[in-house]
C-alpha cells in the first residue's frame, strides 16, 4: 500500500492533471462534463496534487469568494493564485456533482449566441490561468527557514554529513509525532487516514534514502500540516524542525 502511494507522488501526476487541463480547454461543449469528471480524478489519484488543493481551500470562503468576482454579468478570476485555483476547483466540483448546471453558468457570465464560443470564452478565461496557477504551486521550490544563531534550534546549527543519522532519526520522531497529534484531533476517519498516508510516505521515503521520493513526499506533507494545522503553533513548531532536517537529508 505504500508503495503505491509512493507512486503516486511522482511527477507524471502533475503531466497527467495539466493534460486533462487541455483536453478540457480543447473539447467542444457537448464533452466538457466528462472532461472536467477526468480533470477531477486526476487530482484524487495523486496525493501530492491532492494536497495541495487540500492547502488552497484551507480557510477558503467560497461563496464570499464568487461573489466578489461577479460584477456587471460577468466573472473574473481573483488576482491572488491560491484562491484563484481553490475557487476554480470548487468551481468544477460543483459542475460535476450536478449544484452548477454548466450551460447556466456559461450562459450567466460567458454569453455568445453559440455555446461552443461561450464555452471558448470560459476556457479561455478561467482553465487556461487555473492550469497555469496551478503548474506554478506545484512546481515551486521549496521554501527553508533557516534558524537564526543562538536561537532555540541551535542543536541544528552547522549540519554536516557526520550528523545525516542524527537529522533522519529526529525527523522521523518529528513525523510520529505529527501522526499522534492527528489521531487525537482529526475526528474524520477518512481525513485522518489522507493525513497519515502523507506522513507514512515520507517515513518510507526516508527510511528509503531516497532524495527524489523524500522531496516529493515531503511537499504532500507540507500541504497537508498547512490544511489542516495551519494556526496550531505547536504543530507548526515540529513542522519547522522536520522542513530542516529534510532539507539537509535531500542535500
Amino acid at each position: 500500500m505504500r508503495r503505491n502511494y509512493l507512486e503516486s507522488m511522482k511527477s507524471d501526476g502533475l503531466g497527467e492533471f495539466l493534460s486533462a487541463c487541455e483536453s478540457l480547454k480543447n473539447c467542444k461543449y457537448v464533452l466538457a462534463e466528462s472532461k472536467i469528471a477526468a480533470l477531477l480524478k486526476s487530482i484524487a489519484d495523486n496525493k501530492q496534487l491532492y494536497s495541495m488543493f487540500a492547502a488552497s481551500l484551507y480557510e477558503f470562503d467560497y461563496s464570499k469568494t464568487f461573489s466578489a468576482c461577479v460584477n456587471n454579468g460577468t466573472f473574473v478570476l481573483p488576482t491572488e493564485p491560491k484562491k484563484a485555483i481553490a475557487l476554480v476547483f470548487r468551481i468544477l466540483l460543483d459542475i460535476d456533482s450536478g449544484k452548477i448546471e454548466l450551460r447556466n453558468f456559461l450562459e450567466a457570465y460567458f454569453y455568445s449566441p453559440m455555446i461552443n464560443e461561450s464555452y471558448a470564452r470560459f476556457c479561455l478565461e478561467i482553465i487556461t490561468p487555473f492550469r497555469s496557477y496551478c503548474n506554478d504551486l506545484f512546481t515551486q521550490p521549496i521554501s527553508i527557514a533557516m534558524p537564526l544563531k543562538g536561537s532555540a534550534d541551535g542543536a541544528y546549527e552547522e549540519v554536516n554529513g557526520k550528523f545525516r543519522s542524527d537529522l533522519k532519526n529526529d525527523a522521523l520522531d518529528c513525523i510520529a509525532t505529527l501522526v499522534d497529534i492527528a489521531d487525537s484531533t482529526i475526528t474524520g476517519a477518512i481525513e485522518r487516514a489522507e493525513y497519515t498516508a502523507c506522513l507514512n510516505g515520507l517515513t518510507r521515503a526516508i527510511d528509503g534514502d531516497d532524495y527524489e521520493n523524500i522531496i516529493s513526499a515531503f511537499l504532500g506533507v507540507k500541504y497537508a500540516v498547512a490544511y489542516f494545522f495551519k494556526s496550531t503553533k505547536t504543530v507548526m513548531d515540529i513542522y519547522k524542525k522536520l522542513e530542516y532536517d529534510i532539507k539537509h537529508i535531500a542535500d
